[in-house]
């Protein structure tokens, strides 16, 4: 890839809007305040998750958990109980955002607020919770095995905490990742990304490229990255029993020629997220291992999975968005309608 996306680089709310459009209020209405119901099954489901946050240095951090499904213990509606970050020594309380995986589910549940370690714990305070829409984990094929890209890129000459080859094989195996980033006023999100294997590309000699693809909008990352460029990702590839964590400085460009290459199905992406990589850890994760996650039997039967489309018709009833629009939303929100719209989008509009 020849370019580094310096031509396009995006630096206002105002210009990124112009390249991918504002935030949806349907997708801003499927966030509550609390853990529900719903969100206490997934919880009970999950082995798995994905946690931003700082750590003692002040950094933006991304690590693994796992364990037994179940192993965020739910303390209260507005409490959760995890295991502290085994590859990370995070602060005495700060933000933190977590991503929940189920096997075999396409979608996740996301929960943002703070967290703060008690002895062997970390205790998680509920800001926001919302189930994300299935598309990253579906383009990925990650309960599948992984997609691979019709010929995977060869990764480019690197340097820096890119020089390593088993790292840069890594990234050309990965076909899904977790990014962490954080806004202005010190709130946290974590977003997952999914594509063919070869998606994260080396360009240059210390960065990596991120496209983006529909998801549900709501654009938090990017919002976040014009605030605050710190951010991380976790890398994953299926069957490995390691995770590779990039942090560094992030930018937004739409240059075509870096967007070109990056098309898949004919579908070029409208904006890539550029991470200047000034650290780069590839271990063996032991919350992959504790969870058994590249395991099939961990794969949940569909009888056992929630309807999540109901999960979303429920979140938007719960939400407490004022203003006329909202209210409409909440009152014509329809599990059947949104369950054939999920249906058809997921098929039709991955790209």
């Amino acid at each position: 890839m020849a370019t580094n996306g310096e031509k396009g680089l995006i630096g206002s709310v105002a210009r990124l809007e112009e390249v991918v459009g504002s935030r949806p209020l349907g997708s801003l209405l499927k966030s509550i305040d609390a853990l529900d119901a719903h969100c206490e099954r997934l919880l009970a489901l999950s082995p798995f998750a994905v946690i931003g946050l700082d750590d003692a240095s002040g950094g933006v951090r991304v690590a693994a958990l796992g364990g037994p499904a179940g192993f965020a213990r739910v303390a209260s509606r507005s409490r959760l109980r995890l295991p502290v970050p085994a590859a990370l020594s995070p602060s005495a309380e700060g933000p933190a955002a977590l991503l929940f995986f189920v096997p075999g589910l396409g979608e996740t549940l996301r929960v943002n607020g703070r967290a703060r370690v008690d002895g062997d714990a970390l205790l998680v305070e509920v800001g926001e919770a919302f189930a994300h829409c299935a598309k990253a984990l579906i383009r990925s094929a990650l309960w599948q095995g992984g997609a691979q890209a019709e010929q995977p890129p060869a990764p480019e000459s690197a340097a820096g905490p890119l020089a390593d080859p088993e790292i840069r094989d890594f990234l050309a195996r990965a076909p899904f990742a977790v990014l962490a980033s954080r806004d202005a006023s010190g709130a946290a999100d974590t977003s997952p990304k999914g594509d063919p294997a070869g998606f994260l590309a080396v360009v240059g000699e210390r960065t990596v490229a991120v496209p983006d693809r529909p998801g549900n909008r709501r654009t938090d990352t990017f919002h976040n990255v014009l605030e605050n460029p710190a951010t991380a990702i976790l890398a994953l590839v299926p069957g490995d029993a390691r995770a590779l964590e990039l942090g560094g400085r992030a930018r937004l460009s739409d240059d075509p020629a870096l967007l070109a290459p990056m098309a898949v199905r004919g579908k070029v992406p409208k904006l890539a997220l550029l991470l200047d990589v000034e650290r780069a850890v590839l271990a063996p994760s032991a919350a992959i291992a504790a969870a058994d996650l590249w395991n099939p039997a961990s794969v949940r039967d569909a009888s056992e999975l929630p309807r999540m489309s109901q999960v979303f018709i429920d979140h938007v009833k719960l939400n407490k968005q004022r203003g006329i629009a909202a209210a409409a939303m909440r009152k014509l929100a329809s599990e059947r309608v949104l369950s054939a719209a999920l249906a058809k989008d997921y098929q039709n509009n991955l790209y």
